[in-house]
């Protein structure tokens, strides 16, 4: 406690609070989950159910610290969370932050296994390690998710192939990872089409792409408050005769119209960063990260909006419902796979 003659030793704890105005990322790793896959008998090369869990234990933490974290990515037993550079979150502490990502993922995971594995209970306690890298611009981070976008294209090509060889071509892993030394992406591409007639480009977007979430709009507007314009407008017409009188008016006039504007501007950021998206797009081109190009106006928009709007709500976390994964394979729901001008708000602060 503090004030005892003990307090003393808090002296040797080091101060760890990242530098102001730079963007965090926390990447957290599967611990040994070669030998944790194996042992719970997951699919290969990919098993949706284990990469379901863990875009659940994603949105969790997504969910969990809204407002501080604005992006996350997943592939395989790995999953990145962009902070925004304005957090303030455990006063930006680079322990804390990591340690709570990583507790909040974890434990998620493991309240979520039933929910996707009813028949495998879990053998071991899976474990996840974390860390915590600054990058100072948007250009910087954009850089990093395509860096892990891209390694997962290389990793899943790469797996898909070799178990192949191995689950259709009848080759031991040594004899698969020996034929694939020195191949290039278009020699696996040729060997999965040639010997095992599989189109790689038409195979399920989350296994190629991975999965990316992301805070976005909500696509129902806001009805407007009715009256409220007109009131402003009598009032901006209205002189006071009284110069000092006139003058007191303007001020509270414009101190009026900027706590206006400041919660205007606060409400449309709130509505741009409403709903939890889950995506399976590429990240590494600009149409992802550009405003989406407006939809020309159609009879029976209004609809499609309404359409757009239920697929937004129930990809939340709290509204999925999972009772067999296999079966609803909710990474083919087309929601997920278009992500135009979804990232617009990423970046907003």
């Amino acid at each position: 406690m503090a004030g005892t003659r003990f307090a003393y030793v808090r002296n040797f704890e080091l101060p760890d609070s990242v530098i102001p105005s730079v963007y965090l990322v926390v990447r957290i790793d599967g611990k040994g989950f070669h030998k944790f896959s194996a042992l719970h008998s997951f699919a290969k090369p990919n098993d949706p159910s284990a990469l379901e869990l863990m875009n659940t234990a994603a949105r969790h933490v997504m969910s969990s610290l809204k407002g501080h974290i604005a992006l996350a990515f997943g592939e395989s037993d790995e999953y990145s969370f962009l902070l925004r550079k304005s957090t303030t979150l455990y006063n930006r502490r680079e322990s804390k932050i990591t340690t709570h990502i990583v507790s909040l993922f974890t434990s998620a995971y493991v309240f979520n296994w039933p929910r996707f594995f009813p028949n495998t209970p879990l053998q071991v306690p899976p474990s996840f390690d974390g860390r915590l890298v600054v990058y100072p611009n948007e250009a910087v981070v954009r850089d990093y998710f395509s860096w892990r976008q891209a390694d997962t294209h290389i990793n899943n090509l790469y797996n898909t192939t070799f178990w192949a060889l191995v689950l259709q071509g009848g080759l031991t892993e040594q004899q698969a990872t020996k034929q694939l030394e020195g191949t290039v992406s278009s020699d696996k591409h040729e060997i999965l089409h040639s010997r095992f007639g599989v189109n790689y480009d038409r195979l399920e977007a989350i296994f190629r792409k991975g999965t990316t979430l992301v805070w976005t709009h909500a696509t129902a507007e806001v009805p407007a408050i009715p009256g409220k314009d007109e009131e402003e407008s009598e009032d901006e017409g209205t002189v006071l005769v009284n110069a000092k009188d006139e003058k007191l008016r303007r001020k509270l006039q414009g101190k009026r119209a900027d706590k206006q504007a400041k919660k205007q501007e606060k409400k449309e950021r709130k509505e741009r960063t409403a709903v939890l998206r889950t995506l399976h797009c590429d990240i590494i081109g600009d149409e992802f990260w550009l405003p989406a190009p407006s939809p020309p106006t159609i009879a029976g928009s209004e609809q499609q909006s309404t359409s757009s709007s239920s697929a937004d709500t129930k990809d939340t976390e709290a509204a999925i419902s999972i009772k067999d994964v296999a079966s609803s394979q909710p990474w083919n729901d087309p929601s997920r796979l278009n992500g135009a001008g979804l990232g617009t708000a990423v970046f907003l602060d």
